[in-house]
């Protein structure tokens, strides 16, 4: 992490507000894209905490504690621009081999995140992590576990019952599959759930928040370094060539290959700091009550962890060997963070 400002000794803080300010500030400088009207409502909320915290804390207070986290938020953006984050492709060519990735359709985009295994993680053991070797061998044999494998997507994809498909549809979520903040935000909406259902105060939750943020940038990491070393076919591919070219999967591929999963390399991590945190307690996922859905209800996280990921192979763009290994890629980095101490000193 970057050098952090520090509070002036002796003097009184209100960390609620300082948490209120830098979030504000981080939120207008981190989205691009921001209108004017979206910036006025950011305002608006900060305001209106502000009020809150004036009823029962000195003015002075309040200012001081506003500029600390202004000052935290400006050194946490100022260090997130050398971050060398870069989901582009220019200048990479896909190696070919005997179940190699190629472009899929319906409009074969141009492979992402190619470069994205040299973003800075958080963890050392995240500048070298990477998936298993496969945990299936790609073979064109139809007695060959691999073909298997591929016909169990393909027999799915051709009877989905309407729970799957409803499953499919809530865990591609509001911007659809692929790299992009949707799944990042409905991760949030669940973390945001527990720590309500449990009252989380102020240094809890913000422990918590830290810790899947750190599970959410370092698994992408990990799982995009395991995408670009195994390069691995997507279903839609393998089932066009040597099973039915005329098979379509519910939801088009993402543009980067098959193994490990995006989805549960986000996921996957952060719902184990969520267990380890609270337990592997029931979960309510409500994230599309917005759009008048109702909340999926789960027996434990990792219930959802595996639905989630177990989503992916209903829609016709995993293998459930890459679902499975990447749910354990993601406990292990999940334990590693969940281990961090983050109380100071």
């Amino acid at each position: 992490m970057p050098p952090m400002p520090t509070p002036e000794p002796g003097r009184e803080y209100l960390w609620g507000a300082s948490a209120n300010a830098a979030l504000a500030s981080l939120y207008k400088q981190l989205l691009v894209g921001l209108t004017d009207a979206d910036r006025a409502r950011i305002d608006s909320l900060e305001n209106a905490y502000n009020n809150r915290y004036r009823l029962s804390t000195a003015d002075a207070v309040i200012s001081r504690s506003q500029a600390y986290g202004r000052a935290v938020a400006s050194a946490i953006y100022t260090w997130s621009t050398t971050d060398n984050f870069n989901l582009g492709s220019q200048g990479y060519v896909l190696p070919v081999f005997p179940g190699s990735y190629v472009l899929t359709p319906p409009n074969f985009p141009a492979p992402q995140g190619p470069f994205l295994q040299n973003s800075r993680p958080f963890l050392a053991y995240s500048l070298t992590a990477t998936a298993p070797p496969l945990p299936v061998a790609y073979s064109e044999d139809p007695a060959s576990a691999f073909y298997r494998e591929a016909k169990e997507v393909y027999d799915l994809g051709r009877a989905l019952t309407p729970e799957q498909r409803a499953t499919v549809n809530w865990w591609a979520d509001a911007g659809g599959v692929g790299v992009g903040v949707p799944a990042p935000y409905h991760a949030l909406s669940i973390i945001n759930g527990l720590l309500k259902s449990h009252n989380a105060r102020l240094g809890r939750a913000a422990e918590v928040y830290a810790k899947t943020g750190i599970a959410m940038k370092d698994g992408p990491i990990n799982t995009f370094r395991g995408k670009y070393q195994y390069n691995l076919l997507r279903p839609i591919t393998y089932i066009h060539r040597h099973i039915d070219p005329n098979w379509q999967s519910l939801l088009p591929s993402p543009p980067y290959p098959d193994y490990p999963s995006g989805l549960v390399g986000l996921n996957a991590p952060i719902m184990q700091v969520l267990i380890r945190e609270f337990g592997d307690i029931p979960v309510t996922d409500n994230a599309y009550a917005w759009r008048g859905l109702p909340a999926r209800q789960y027996p434990s996280i990792s219930a959802l962890r595996e639905e989630a990921a177990f989503s992916r192979i209903y829609a016709g763009i995993h293998y459930r060997f890459t679902q499975l290994a990447s749910i354990q890629m993601g406990i292990e980095l999940g334990n590693r963070i969940a281990d961090l101490n983050l109380t100071p000193n």
